[in-house]
Parts: C-alpha cells; sequence; structure tokens
C-alpha cells in the first residue's frame, strides 16, 4: 500500500526534507552555539523582537509548555530575556540579547545558504508556485485542524 501511495505523498517529501535541514543546521549553528531545537524560535524573535510566549508559540505551531521550555533553555544561555509587558503584567514578553543580536548576520547567512542549496536549479516562476503551493497546504490544515492559532503573516514574507 505505501509504496503505491509514496510517489505521490507530499508528507514524506517534508518530512525528508525537515530531517535534511535538521542535520544542516545541527552542523552549521554549532559554531554559533545555537541549537537545532532553538534555532527557529530566535528566527521568530529576529524577525520581530518582543514577542509574547503565546505569540511564538501560535508562530511556532508548538504547544505553550514547548515554547516556555524552549525560553527558558535561550535564557539560561543569555540569547534572550523574558520581561513583564508594560501593559498587562501576567504577559511575558521575549527579547533577543545583544549576545544574539551580535549573531543574526551569521545566523541568516547559514539559512540562506541552506535554502540556496535547496532551491538551486529550480526555475524563479517555478518555485514562486511551489512556495504559493505550500501556502495553501499550510492554510488548508489549518483549516481542517479547526486552528485558530494561525502564524501571523509576517513570517510568510520574511525574506531571509
Amino acid at each position: 500500500m505505501f509504496a503505491s501511495f509514496a510517489p505521490e505523498s507530499v508528507g514524506r517529501r517534508i518530512n525528508i526534507l525537515f530531517r535534511m535541514s535538521m542535520r544542516h543546521l545541527r552542523q552549521e549553528m554549532k559554531d554559533l552555539d545555537v541549537g537545532t531545537s532553538d534555532y527557529a524560535f530566535l528566527a521568530m524573535l529576529f524577525v520581530k523582537d518582543g514577542q509574547s510566549q503565546d505569540e511564538l508559540s501560535r508562530n511556532m505551531q508548538v504547544d505553550k509548555s514547548y515554547t516556555a521550555r524552549a525560553v527558558a533553555k535561550l535564557e539560561k544561555s543569555d540569547m534572550v530575556r523574558r520581561l513583564p509587558d508594560p501593559h498587562e503584567h501576567r504577559i511575558k514578553r521575549v527579547f533577543l540579547t545583544d549576545k544574539a543580536w551580535d549573531k543574526e548576520k551569521d545566523f541568516f547567512r547559514v539559512l540562506k545558504t541552506w535554502q540556496n542549496i535547496l532551491v538551486r536549479d529550480i526555475d524563479p516562476d517555478t518555485l514562486r508556485i511551489l512556495l504559493a503551493g505550500m501556502d495553501q497546504m499550510i492554510e488548508n490544515g489549518q483549516a481542517f485542524l479547526g486552528d485558530g492559532g494561525r502564524p501571523d503573516d509576517i513570517y510568510l514574507r520574511k525574506q531571509i
């Protein structure tokens, strides 16, 4: 059954790309002292610093406890700091430290290099269609799951 399904499986391809990406990031981010479980949170904060932990959870599409653990780890490594929201003290906002900001250029160089490797030899028009299709898959999945925690559109528009 799987042999007939695999050639058409979007999920299988996404899973393979994800595992390859994690392997690459594990190697490249090590020099920046950034773990593979940390890089995505840092990327979200480089795009929009000062997000609440709830915003990070929604934008990462992970549960709040995972975000709390990741932010605590980043805080321990002096990459982020948590501060109460000035208007709502129950909300903790997460801010990048100078240590993290100093790594921004190299951080995005790693991501951009990997992206360039993945899209090499893909025609720009084909790439636009591919990205639009993936965005539609995200919307379809969110609609099916009844996901009100849709990521902010800013992350879909951010150029790395």
